[in-house]
């Protein structure tokens, strides 16, 4: 049994499709408690008008949230200014052993926040990565960071190399080789950052049987041949992964015009968007901390509550954290 907490007042449909991701789950099937974090009153009133009396299901309850984080508000002012914040009392419970996992799709900036705060920081780590598994050709690809760290130095991409390969392997990559993202695979390529990472990395990587390939280039995140973890800083990690589903959508749309038929490639990018890649893990945090995207449906919703439970019946992020520190000791 797993329980989460889902944030009620997170994401562009809030409160409303949280609710609706409520209905899509089979919770007695998963084996999962749901904790909905929000104003008591109107999480009730939302999920009985769907059908759902909180009183009469063991699965299901209300922890209470006054509020959520506007999308074009500030982040870490509203997390530390409002403790009743429902990103935060999600991420307490987690930080306090009442729950398992936590998921939002709200404000990805104030979810690290509110992570980081209640849960703390595994030891080694300078700041928290966000993590996507993504398909590919060859196989998954981990890529980190998405958007927990906009600007980064060569020792944090350091760091987000060593989470992401632990993050690979406690997902069953056999051996996952770590790249880092570039404009080219020559050496020399890139700007002060990317040399000055490459450099740190053929020295720290190797010595800790981790498996370094050099530089990548975005082509290779979608064929994964030759890196299963690919790194960067998030400001560019997070621009690749939204033109990738730009690209994704662009390339269904053109597939549908091409045969006649909508159905069939609609059918893979739902499978996408509502399976293991469904969002980010945030790494380097001591809980397990789903973040999902803003404009998610009620099924994409759903299964970021599914990869939660997931990770917490696996203790994926434990082992995560464990294998981390492990390299930091060899590494001193």
């Amino acid at each position: 049994m797993a329980r989460v907490a889902l944030d009620l007042m997170g994401g562009d449909g809030a409160p409303e499709v949280v609710a609706d991701a409520v209905v899509a789950l089979d919770l007695d099937a998963l084996d999962i408690d749901l904790v909905l974090v929000g104003p008591p009153a109107l999480a009730s009133q939302l999920l009985f008008a769907r059908g759902i009396n909180v009183g009469t299901n063991p699965r299901l309850t209300i922890l209470s949230a006054t509020s959520g984080v506007l999308m074009n508000g500030d982040p870490l002012s509203h997390v530390r200014t409002n403790p009743n914040a429902s990103v935060l009392v999600a991420a307490g419970a987690v930080g306090a052993g009442a729950v398992d996992a936590w998921v939002s799709v709200g404000h990805s900036g104030a979810s690290v926040a509110a992570a980081v705060l209640s849960c703390g920081r595994v030891p080694g780590m300078s700041r928290p990565a966000l993590a996507v598994v993504l398909p590919a050709t060859s196989g998954p690809v981990v890529l980190v960071d998405v958007g927990a760290a906009p600007e980064a130095t060569a020792n944090v991409l350091t760091q987000f190399a060593m989470a992401g390969w632990c993050y690979a392997t406690a997902l069953g990559i056999p051996d996952p080789a770590v790249g880092l993202l570039n404009i080219g695979s020559e050496a020399g390529k890139g700007d002060a950052l990317r040399l000055a990472a490459d450099t740190l990395m053929q020295e720290r990587l190797p010595a800790l049987g981790v498996r370094y390939t050099g530089s990548v280039e975005g082509h290779d995140v979608a064929t994964g041949a030759r890196a299963q973890v690919i790194v960067t800083d998030g400001f560019t990690g997070n621009v690749l992964l939204k033109g990738m589903e730009g690209a994704v959508g662009w390339a269904a749309q053109q597939m549908a015009l091409a045969y006649g038929n909508a159905i069939p490639a609609r059918a893979v990018v739902a499978g996408t968007a509502t399976g293991d890649f469904a969002a980010g893990m945030l790494l380097g945090v001591n809980g397990i901390t789903v973040i999902g995207h803003g404009a998610g449906r009620p099924n994409e919703i759903a299964a970021c509550v599914r990869m939660a439970a997931r990770a917490a019946k696996s203790d994926l992020i434990g082992l995560t954290q464990r294998t981390f520190s492990t390299l930091l000791e060899r590494a001193r």
